[in-house]
């Protein structure tokens, strides 16, 4: 039998099961896209139900503030039929670190590297914001196809700076986090603070290169026993069950991992170190010379050079099929195994993202424009032209994807940048000018929008020629605005 909430959303399946949420696969039948749905547990007997509801709603409502890329949006919340309480959220595809261990094992350097890297970008973003998660493990964080990062469950997260009128959520006696990865201020019963989430930072590394947590008890045993020794013992230096791991890299996890929370690196000295071995190979060992490219740069390889590629794609785009196009692309850089940053697939690369965006798939174009930006960004200056362009083409996914608050935010953190680099008249600031004031008005900012669009048809009236596609586009827009502002 379907089970659909409120009219819209068609449970699939069911995708996890907790303690105090159950989170199921569901059609959008009004948007015709997938969510995730999760719904709160009642205890048995009903008990402490408020304060599980308050959590609930504060989870969304923080969930809902990040506006962060590697942070699920939050579509809406409400009650169900039977009364229980739910959050309708974006569907991340992808496994959990924890998963992938099971499968696989300790991970490889540069792809703990990544992790760390954008691990610490999302709570930087959240402490700025005055979030701190508190429960930050491997079973909280999910890796997409393409080793990008989502960071979930925000279910006892807290702000740092709680409004005075906000009920308490927590008693006394409580101890909020996963006795594994829980800091020793917060083993000692202190509140949890942005540097209690770099300590689990520090234990998710561990645990990614080490194949192992830095402490654990035997079966059987109290996880208050767990908790004990994050307070009082110090960890096996990780180098020890990863002898090949990078020298520099295992001293930054163990410094995660100090006791005193000022001893501990800040998220934007994590994300500096851990870049430098996002691409590098293991400096703990000699290594050995690398092998040629396997790829169809050479003659000879049994794959076609860049430019036929190219002309193939360019002839499947000419006849509509977008999505072929994209796949033939795709194909080629899988079975070539370049690096993301190499300067001769930086125009497929980049070729592949439109591909994508006018194929529709939003979700594939930005998981695609999000790594090689992040890629680019290592070796080249923020105004670099190609960094920009993948800043813009993301930021075009947010808004199609329906995430409006990030979507505006990076048009917004990327104007400036653009009418440095191009010039204040140029068509690719004329662009960005016209999504901001579309993000705007979606967000019903109608008199802002118009304002923003008034000004902007008299820039573009005044510099481009009369057949330039973007006037009809502003002036439509323009008008319905209008005809909004003057209808109420």
């Amino acid at each position: 039998m379907r089970e659909i909430i409120q009219g819209r959303y068609e449970l699939t399946a069911r995708l996890g099961k907790g303690g105090m949420a159950e989170v199921w696969e569901a059609d959008d039948l009004r948007l015709g896209r997938r969510v995730a749905v999760k719904f709160l547990k009642a205890p048995a007997g009903g008990r402490d139900l408020d304060r599980l509801e308050r959590r609930f709603e504060r989870e969304a409502r923080l969930t809902a503030r990040m506006g962060h890329p590697s942070v699920p949006v939050v579509h809406e919340t409400g009650r169900h039929t039977d009364g229980g309480l739910y959050i309708v959220m974006e569907l991340v595809d992808g496994q959990t670190l924890s998963a992938r261990l099971k499968n696989d094992g300790p991970l490889p350097v540069p792809l703990a590297a990544t992790i760390a890297v954008q691990t610490a970008d999302v709570l930087a973003h959240a402490h700025r914001i005055g979030v701190v998660h508190r429960d930050l493990k491997p079973s909280n964080l999910m890796l997409t196809a393409n080793d990008t990062l989502k960071v979930l469950d925000f279910g006892i997260a807290a702000a740092l700076e709680p409004d005075p009128d906000e009920p308490r959520l927590t008693r006394t006696s409580d101890v909020m986090g996963t006795p594994g990865f829980i800091s020793p201020e917060q083993g000692e019963g202190r509140p949890a603070t942005a540097r209690s989430d770099l300590y689990a930072l520090g234990c998710v590394l561990y645990e990614i290169a080490a194949g192992r947590p830095p402490f654990t008890v035997a079966p059987g045993a109290q996880p208050l026993y767990l908790v004990f020794r994050h307070v009082h013992e110090t960890p096996r230096p990780v180098s020890e069950h990863r002898p090949d791991l990078p020298a520099d890299f295992a001293v930054l996890v163990m410094r995660l991992l100090a006791k005193d929370p000022a001893a501990r690196p800040s998220p934007q000295e994590v994300q500096d170190l851990a870049r430098t071995w996002m691409a590098a190979p293991s400096k703990a060992t000699p290594t050995t010379p690398p092998a040629p490219r396997p790829t169809g740069f050479a003659t000879g390889t049994g794959h076609p050079p860049p430019a036929t590629l190219s002309r193939q794609a360019d002839a499947l785009a000419a006849r509509g099929d977008h999505a072929g196009a994209a796949t033939l692309i795709e194909d080629y850089l899988h079975r070539t195994l370049l690096p993301l940053d190499d300067s001769e697939a930086l125009p497929l690369r980049l070729t592949l993202c439109e591909l994508l965006l006018q194929s529709e798939d939003f979700t594939g174009a930005y998981d695609h424009y999000f790594a090689l930006g992040g890629a680019l960004r290592r070796n080249r200056p923020a105004t670099d032209r190609d960094v920009l362009a993948c800043r813009a083409g993301a930021a075009r996914c947010l808004s199609e994807l329906g995430r409006t608050p990030e979507a505006l935010h990076e048009f917004e953190a990327l104007l400036p940048v653009q009418q440095h680099v191009f010039g204040p008249v140029d068509r690719t600031v004329f662009d960005t000018r016209y999504e901001i004031a579309v993000l705007i008005a979606r967000g019903g900012g109608i008199q802002a929008a118009r304002d923003q669009l008034t000004s902007l048809v008299e820039d573009q009236q005044r510099v481009l020629p009369n057949g330039d596609e973007r006037h009809p586009r502003a002036s439509a827009l323009l008008s319905r605005l209008n005809r909004i502002l003057n209808a109420g």
